[in-house]
This record gives structure tokens, sequence and C-alpha cells, in this order.
């Protein structure tokens, strides 16, 4: 972390709390569903991933890392010598990626190296970790390609060296295509929808396996075409005319490649790949056996398979699957795991189709044993999930309902089916432990109303029982009222769809409606927060009674709030107000970013700008960030709970101990100014000087050299770390972006 480790900080002012708290992600706390404990409850669901293996503390056991592209995101799952148990910590050691990741060994050490998306091609990490026993804060990468003074992999093609180009929408296969030990790579070019081959010549150059020397030797490897119109049946035989002899010259042609999935594997037991494809527009994969007449000769594919595995259930995704070769079962044989490489329109509950290797790694015989792969050991959702704390059953223990934007069904004209699941604290006030009670919660999903559904609870007749606001994706809000005659169950009757407001309109956000039931005004009757797609807040004060509701607009801009990032309209505020120990009003926001903002300075300012506190950067675990915050331990101190595009949910708990290890920060602070600010930050009292700006988890933003100002335009709103160095003195100081 550039010789210093960071503090994740509260900005503290005299309105807030001197006591700092923290979240601490924690993966340890139980969760029962069916009768069977699952093994990775917390892990935060799967919609596209993407599957590759790594030691990742050094004990000799190859783990399990899952790439999604839902978000970028990744797990890493521990291998115990029997099982896969899910640890929230390696993640955090790898670098940000995009869109694909897939791990080699490509200087042969004995750790896996990364490769993954940058734009234009393909960026490679080094593994860089040392030491016998690695923990999470030792596993390392170092950026190979930048330093070797280019952003991605070069090959030669063309008459000079250029960039070896990948479409961020596709996946390549990277693996010893021409069996001298190093990594080749199959790609689909700029244009055409014709299969290139860039040989890796770090062998042939002597210079064994630490370099990454590539040059395209055919650019119609295999001698087929991918259409990609009515059909993804390939043409085979394809005669590639513009190829020369001892292939070389890329193609030139009108075609233009839309998206795929490519891994070469040994399908025969000879001795050349052969491939199973899968492509942006279809939900099979296809699988292409060669002629074995060698890589660079013309080799040619001869057969395909469309179903594929036609000897079991073949790959059936909906759109885009994407397929990955590793030993999942510990029986040393490679298994077959496929996932859609979209994720919008796609299978999401399950979407990880899972097919046992009953043969060997050069002749296999894949059979599906699971839609679900790991996916049925964690709560899962489908796509976007969103937890609320609510004790339903007033046994003083919190429980949690999950709703969800919906799980993928091609029998409904939405394709998703909406619903919310129920999980009841089955533990003790310090110790929980959650059981699913039900995945439809009052059988919400056959009623239709929408997808995109969001609860909140409150009892809004003042009859004793807990009643429901439901919100939708379409912008409504509906009432349910609680017929049941004891406070702990419930009997919910929807009598008002789309509630009105005290004028008798509708109440109507536009998209993504997001309700909050609480008595923001401390007037003792509950009032209405909406948080919607846009990324204001909408505020409804209560100006009837405690027994008879009627919720006047306030205003649209609550709080000066406003989750969208610069680049975007689109923000997806999700406000949850807390009162915490010392009875101070707190309101928490996740937005589409994936990072919950805090906010202080509320009570007494409604009608102003509500300050923000912190940005929690370190529980960002992928966007569409849906939090909730209770006391679930007896501690005194809020834990949370966070949902997210993914569908998974995850658990943090309240420490006074910071995530982030401290190491030393400089007494001597900047004078910054304006602070908060928002497109410039200045320095007033040095004149030329080189900076540095961190995030809260210590990962380096932007760098520099000034001369009194700095651009932070681009910057997302939160609390950010400055590190100034001036004539061998050295400075640190703390500023909001707003």
């Amino acid at each position: 972390m550039k010789n210093i480790l960071l503090v994740v900080v509260l900005f503290i002012s005299h309105t807030i709390s001197t006591q700092n708290s923290f979240f601490n992600q924690v993966d340890s706390i139980k969760v029962i569903s069916n009768g069977n404990e699952l093994n990775s409850p917390w892990m935060g669901g799967i919609n596209a991933a993407q599957f590759s293996k790594i030691d990742v503390n050094n004990d000799g056991l190859e783990d399990l890392f899952i790439f999604d592209r839902t978000g970028n995101t990744i797990s890493i799952y521990i291998n115990n010598g029997t099982t896969f148990t899910f640890n929230s910590d390696y993640s955090k050691s790898f670098p940000p990626l995009e869109y694909w990741a897939l791990l080699r060994d490509f200087n042969k050490d004995g750790k896996k190296d990364i490769f993954s998306y940058v734009s234009g091609g393909i960026g490679v990490w080094e593994n860089t970790s040392v030491g016998t026993e690695i923990s999470f804060n030792k596993l390392t990468f170092t950026n190979y390609t930048t330093n070797t003074q280019d952003p991605y992999m070069l090959s030669y093609q063309f008459g000079n060296q250029t960039n070896l180009f990948v479409s961020k929408v596709d996946i390549p296969d990277i693996n010893d295509i021409d069996g001298d030990g190093d990594l080749d790579v199959l790609s689909f070019g700029v244009l055409g929808s014709r299969m290139e081959y860039h040989q890796n010549f770090s062998v042939e150059n002597g210079h064994a396996f630490d370099s990454l020397t590539y040059e395209i030797k055919n650019a119609c490897w295999g001698h087929f075409l991918e259409t990609g119109f009515n059909t993804n049946t390939c043409v085979l035989f394809d005669t590639c005319t513009s190829n020369v002899a001892n292939p070389h010259a890329p193609i030139i042609n009108n075609e233009k490649h839309s998206g795929s999935t490519i891994l070469s594997i040994n399908l025969n037991n000879d001795t050349i790949k052969d491939l199973i494809l899968g492509d942006v527009s279809f939900s099979n994969v296809v699988a292409l056996y060669n002629d074995n007449t060698g890589v660079n000769a013309n080799t040619s594919f001869i057969s395909q398979d469309t179903l594929f595995p036609s000897n079991t259930v073949p790959v059936d995704l909906y759109l885009y699957p994407g397929a990955y070769y590793e030993d999942i079962d510990f029986d040393g044989v490679k298994d077959l795991l496929v996932s859609p490489n979209i994720d919008t329109e796609a299978q999401n509950k399950e979407s990880v189709w899972f097919y046992k290797n009953f043969g060997s790694n050069s002749i296999p015989s894949f059979n599906l044993i699971s839609k679900n792969k790991f996916q049925s050991e964690m709560i899962e959702m489908g796509k976007s999930s969103h937890p609320v704390f609510f004790d339903y059953n007033n046994d003083g223990l919190t429980d949690i309902f999950i709703s969800n934007f919906g799980r993928f069904d091609l029998s409904t004209p939405s394709h998703y089916i909406s619903s919310i699941s129920l999980y009841e604290n089955i533990g003790t006030i310090t110790s929980p432990k959650f059981e699913l009670v039900t995945d439809d919660f009052q059988n919400i999903s056959s009623l239709n109303i929408d997808k995109g559904l969001y609860p909140t609870f409150g009892d809004l007749d003042n009859d004793g029982d807990v009643d429901l606001l439901l919100g939708d994706f379409s912008g409504f809000i509906h009432f349910f009222e609680n017929t049941s005659s004891s406070p702990a169950s419930f009997n919910l009757s929807l009598t008002t769809p789309q509630y009105q407001d005290n004028d008798g309109n509708v109440i109507d956000i536009g998209y993504a409606a997001i309700p909050h039931l609480f008595d923001v005004d401390s007037d003792g009757d509950l009032d209405l927060t909406i948080g919607e797609a846009l990324g204001n807040i909408n505020y409804y004060e209560n100006i009837g009674s405690p027994s008879s509701p009627s919720f006047k607009f306030y205003s649209d801009v609550f709080g000066g709030i406003e989750v969208a990032e610069w680049f975007t309209n689109i923000g997806y505020s999700i406000p949850k107000f807390f009162r915490n120990q010392q009875n101070e009003l707190e309101l928490y926001v996740g937005c589409e970013s994936g990072y919950v903002l805090k906010f202080g300075d509320i009570e007494n300012n409604l009608s102003g700008t509500f300050q923000l506190i912190d940005t929690l950067q370190n529980v960002n675990i992928g966007p569409n960030a849906s939090p909730s915050v209770s006391y679930l331990n007896d501690d005194t101190l809020p834990d949370l709970i966070l949902g997210n595009e993914r569908g998974g949910v995850s658990l943090f708990l309240g420490s006074l101990e910071n995530p982030i290890s401290i190491n030393e920060i400089e007494k001597k602070q900047l004078h910054l100014f304006p602070n908060p600010c928002k497109d410039f930050l200045n320095i007033g009292n040095l004149s030329s000087f080189e900076f540095q700006i961190f995030n809260s988890i210590g990962q380096e933003l932007i760098n520099g050299r000034s001369y009194g100002e700095i651009n932070v335009s681009k910057l997302k709103k939160g609390i950010y770390i400055i590190k100034v160095e001036n004539n061998f003195n050295s400075f640190m100081s703390r500023f909001i972006k707003m």
C-alpha cells in the first residue's frame, strides 16, 4: 500500500459521537435450510461466474477462485481437502479486475498468475507472494504488463507488435496449445468470426517461462466459421483463402464478431486440443472435434456436437454460456463447470451447472450432477437481494427477510418471479443462528404484483401487530394489512394496491420504489422515505396519526442526498434510518456503485443537507448494495447485513477494531480547501508537490504532481486520504468528496 497502511476513519464533528465503530465481515454465523446447515451462507450469491484454481494460502492445496461478471466481484473458496469453504478475507488481496479473469501459471513458479481484461486486450498480474505460509494480507500481485511499458499483452501481427485483442464480452482461451509448456492464446479477432491462434515463443526464444512473447500463427485456426445468425452451428472446413502458407497472416472480412467464450480441452485423447464454444445469442455450447494433424498445419475441426454433452442433459442456460475445466470434487480429474457470461436476462438462481467427469482428463465423460453448484450452499435469491432485519415473531431476536428483483423464469412474461424469504433467528440474544422458514413469505409471489419487490414493516393502524408496505420496480407502493390476532404471527391481506398520499394521488416515484418506515421527525408516528432508481430519496411526512396514517409529500431531494455516480443517472438509493446506542439518528444509504453511505446531522435538519460521515468502503461486495442495520449479538455496536445484485447476502458485525491494519499516519496535516470538495481540492500551504490519493481500504486511486490544485471530479462521493511529499517531507490528511 505504497509504504503506508491506511486507517478507515469516520469524519468527526461536534454532532457525531466520538465512539467510532467499524464493520467486519463474518462467515461463521450458521444458517439452516431444509434441515441442512449451509456451508457458505454469506458468500453473496452467484450470477455469471468464471472459475479458476489457485493456492492462496500456500498449503499445497489449490483453492477455488470465482470471478463474477456481475459487479466484477471475486470470491475465494478455501480447499479443506474434502470440501471448499468460502473465505471473505482473501478476495481483498486481488487487484481490481473487469469482465473476465483466468488464473494461469505463466512462469512455472508454482503460483497462479492473473490474466484479465484491460482496454483492448489482455492484462497480466504476476503472483509475487512470498513466504512459506501466506495469509490473506500477504497474497500479492504485480502488474506484469505495466512493468513492460504496455498495459496489455502484445503479439507480432501485421508486421508490427500490437495488442493481442480480446473483446470485453468474450472469454479467450489461455492454454498450452502447441505442447511446449508455455501459454498460448486462442481468441476471436477484431473482425470476423474465425479464431486466431497466438503462439507463445518464450521457450523457442530461450526465455524458459519468464516472458510472454506472442506471434499470430494462424488467423483461422481449425478452419471453421462461427456464423452467429439463426444457429450457433459452426461452418466446418472453412477454406480461409486469405490465409497464407504456414498460416500467419490474419484474415480480413466483413463479418462482425458478437461474442464467444472459448475453452480448449482434450475430448478424444489425441495430441491436438478440441474446443467448447459458447455464443452470446444462444443457450447451448458447441463441442468441436479436430482431425489431429498438427497445430500450425491445416488442422481442421471435422465434427461438432451442438447438444454437448449429448450423453447427459446438454447445456441450456438461455443465453451465452461459458465453460471451465477444473477439479472441484477432489478426485484428481477435472470437471466441467458452465455459467452464463452475461448478467442480464440469464439464469440466476441455477446458474452454475456442474458436470462431473467420470472419465479422465484426456478422455472426459461428463454427467450433469447439479444446476446450482455452490449456490445450494448459500443464501441465494437470484437477481438483486434486499435483506431487512425485523423481529417478525416478537421473541426478542432479530430475524431476516430477504426480497429480490426476481428468480429467472421463462414461464412468466417478465422472465422473473419475485418473492420474499424469511430466515428466523433460532439462536440466542448473544449468538444468532438462522433457519429458513419460507422462500415465499405469505405467498406474495402468487399475487403477480411486479418484479423488484422491497418490504418495510410497521404498525400503521396502531392495532398491536405489524403491517407491510411493499415497493416494486414500477415505482408503486402496496399496503398489506396484518389481520392476525397475535403479535407473534402474520396474516397479511393486500388491502390497498398502489398506495396513495394524503391528497389521494397514487405514490409513483418512477422506477424501483424502495420504501422505509421510520419516525424521522420523532413525533410518534411512522414517516415514509422511498429510495429510487435515480439515486435520490423521497420523503413523505406522516401528517395523520399512529392509527390513521396520511403521508404528505415533503421532498424528493431529502437530505440533499444523490448517490448516482458522475457518469450515470442511475443510483438505486436504498435508505435505512437507525438510532444508535447514543440515541443519535443515522442514515445508511446503499447504492448502485456498491458503497453504503452513512449520514448524520439529521435531527432538526430535515430541510437541510445531511452530513456524510463515512462511505464504508470495506463492505463493498458488489453493485446494488442493499443494507439493513440492527443489533444481533447483544453488544452496543450496530451490525450490518448487505444484499447485492448477485442475489446473495453478506453479514458484517460491528467492532471497535479497525478492519484495516494501521502502520503509521503522519501527525502533520495539510491545509485542504474546500473540504468537503466537489471537483477540485486545493493545498493551501504548499506550492508544488507529489501526491497520492487513497480510498479508505488502502487502494491508490490518483497520483501525480500538482502546483496547488488537484482535480478530484471523477472520484466517487466519499472519504479519502491524501499523501503529499514535498522537499523530502511527507504529509497526510483526510478529505470528503461530495
